[in-house]
């Protein structure tokens, strides 16, 4: 599960807005190609912060600090969405057309509206009100909800 940090701004009808601030990686490595917080904030919008809308099962408050997440098959299945229906659409109309003897020109236009119908498929898949929800994060826990992690004193033979 990929988990990020956000801020509740308003409750209403069972529901939760949300802001996740946008970030390039985290203070303890700054590795933004590797941080899964990172990824998520790339995922869900553009610019400084996102807004969302999160089912709250907790009960928030405005102000509260909270920790959503999203499951890691749903963004797989998200990714193969977005960036392979539309390739594949891409590369199997082009190469239909040129099995078909058309011309370059042709096999080429027959890519594009390939191209054309594979990202109308991803808007279809993905728009709709069910994959919405089945794409939408999910409000895991207040953020201070988790208990302290304790470090055990270092035993004396240990040396430390």
């Amino acid at each position: 599960m990929i988990e990020q940090r956000a801020t509740v701004l308003a409750v209403a009808d069972g529901a939760a807005l949300i802001e996740v601030a946008r970030e390039t990686g985290c203070a303890g490595c700054g590795r933004a190609d590797r941080c899964e917080s990172a990824t998520l904030a790339k995922i869900f919008g553009n610019g400084a912060a996102t807004r969302l809308r999160v089912r709250d099962p907790i009960g928030v408050s405005p102000g509260d600090q909270v920790l959503i997440g999203v499951r890691n098959p749903t963004l797989v299945r998200a990714s193969l969405v977005a960036y392979l229906l539309p390739l594949l659409t891409f590369v199997g109309s082009a190469s239909a057309a040129d099995a078909l003897a058309v011309s370059d020109l042709g096999s080429a236009v027959v890519g594009i509206l390939g191209l054309a119908l594979g990202l109308l498929l991803t808007a279809l898949i993905t728009g709709g009100t069910g994959a919405r929800a089945r794409f939408r994060p999910i409000l895991l826990r207040r953020a201070d909800d988790r208990p302290p992690i304790l470090i055990p004193e270092t035993h004396p033979s240990v040396g430390g």
